[in-house]
């Protein structure tokens, strides 16, 4: 059972606002090393120096989209197991099945709560004591 504090996540939106609302969710949850990335290149940068247990990604952004990172975490072979949620505002079938054929772990549609993002947290590492 991994204590939430001990779990480092990697947030990757390129709206402030969303990354603001995901990290004061996760503290929320009782986490404590949140790392932030602007893009899907910014997160890439940050994956380099930094170990992440967890990644949060927002499936629409500019540069790289979160599919694109997804499918290039996957065949690093220091990322390529790492546990990976996809954020978006649509629940369409076809990208789901898309993401998951990529090795996506969870899926989560904003807006989400507190509770759903928990829900899909432990679903991907296990419950959070």
């Amino acid at each position: 059972m991994p204590k939430a504090s001990a779990v480092s996540v990697l947030i990757v939106d390129d709206q402030q606002s969303m990354r603001g609302i995901c990290k004061y969710i996760l503290t929320q949850l009782g986490f404590k090393d949140i790392i932030e990335a602007k893009s899907g290149r910014d997160a890439l940068g940050k994956l380099e120096k930094a170990n992440v247990d967890l990644i949060i990604s927002d499936w629409n952004m500019e540069d790289i989209d979160g599919l694109t990172l997804l499918k290039v975490i996957r065949k690093h072979p220091r990322t390529q197991a790492m546990p990976f949620i996809m954020a978006t505002g649509r629940s369409d079938k076809e990208q789901v099945k898309e993401a998951i054929s990529f090795g996506v772990n969870n899926y989560i549609i904003k807006p989400f709560d507190a509770s759903t993002m928990k829900k899909r947290i432990e679903a991907v590492i296990g419950a959070l004591s």
